[in-house]
């Protein structure tokens, strides 16, 4: 590992030290993993909206596009407003 400084504001290093002292961790093992957990969410893909893609196929989609959106768009946007399944 290495070692490295930072500045934090008062109140947000005593929040950590409580939140540490009640896990009883050390409050470097919480900011190590805040820190993780925040460069893996930044490497992920971010999910595109569920109508990206609809206008595949052969052609010359922008002379098609009235007609796409009014064949595929309805089914995207019912398919998104679904909750999830438990």
């Amino acid at each position: 590992m290495r070692r490295t400084s930072i500045l934090v504001d008062p109140r947000v290093m005593t929040e950590l030290e409580q939140l540490a002292r009640r896990a009883g961790r050390p409050t470097a093992h919480l900011i190590r993993e805040a820190m993780e957990r925040y460069v893996t969410e930044q490497r992920q893909p971010r999910a595109l909206p569920g109508f990206v893609g609809i206008g595949h196929g052969p052609g010359d989609v922008a002379e098609h596009a009235e007609e796409i959106l009014e064949r595929e768009l309805p089914a995207h946007v019912e398919a998104d407003a679904e909750p999830p399944a438990d």
